[in-house]
């Protein structure tokens, strides 16, 4: 008996994790199809349900063949699970899916659940560095004027189930959820001078 463990997406909804066998008997039921996209330990990335033999014979030889949708992008994820803790040192717990990431800036960073990797990128991860060495250059120095990293970590969760991580500011503050797809996707900020700040 396959003791391999699923997860499953259909419609942008995901379920699991299911055992080898509970996936195969949901097919036959009609439950999954075969725009499905399934998830298991060891994967990089979510695949067709047909991808997968083990599962696929659970479509039957007569189903008819069909190509698959394109896998889940960016712009369909879900939103991602947080919660904030504290009052005036305040963190807030990131909790990640299956092959779900998130970047932080370095010194963020507080503790991570086992199946979460790091990894160090050059830029904040959006992919505007640039082509080529100028262009990559030239967004380093305009990060090292507005005095942030020049490299940013991402967290991504490759173990089965979801996982928790956590970040904080080395500073007394408040952590302001936003939601950048309200703001065209931008939000500009800059620091107050001690000069302007009200005084008690």
């Amino acid at each position: 008996m396959n003791d391999r463990f699923w997860y499953v997406a259909i419609g942008g909804q995901q379920q699991g994790p299911w055992s080898t066998a509970e996936v195969q008997d949901s097919i036959r039921n009609g439950r999954f199809g075969r725009d499905a996209y399934v998830f298991s330990e060891g994967m990089a990335n979510w695949v067709p349900i047909t991808s997968q033999p083990e599962l696929a014979s659970a479509f039957g030889p007569t189903a008819p063949s069909t190509m698959p949708p394109p896998p889940p992008t960016r712009s369909a994820a879900h939103e991602i699970d947080y919660e904030l803790f504290g009052q005036e040192m305040q963190y807030v717990e990131i909790t990640l899916d299956p092959g779900e990431a998130c970047v932080a800036e370095a010194g963020a960073f507080l503790y991570m659940e086992p199946g979460i990797e790091m990894a160090t990128i050059f830029g904040d991860g959006s992919g505007q560095e640039g082509s080529g060495l100028m262009g990559k250059l030239l967004t380093a120095g305009k990060r090292v004027l507005t005095g942030e990293s020049l490299f940013m970590t991402v967290f991504q969760n490759r173990g089965m189930g979801k996982k928790k991580v956590a970040f904080g500011a080395p500073y007394p503050g408040k952590i302001i959820p936003v939601n950048l797809a309200e703001l065209s996707g931008e939000l500009l900020c800059q620091k107050v001078p001690s000069s302007a700040r009200p005084r008690a």
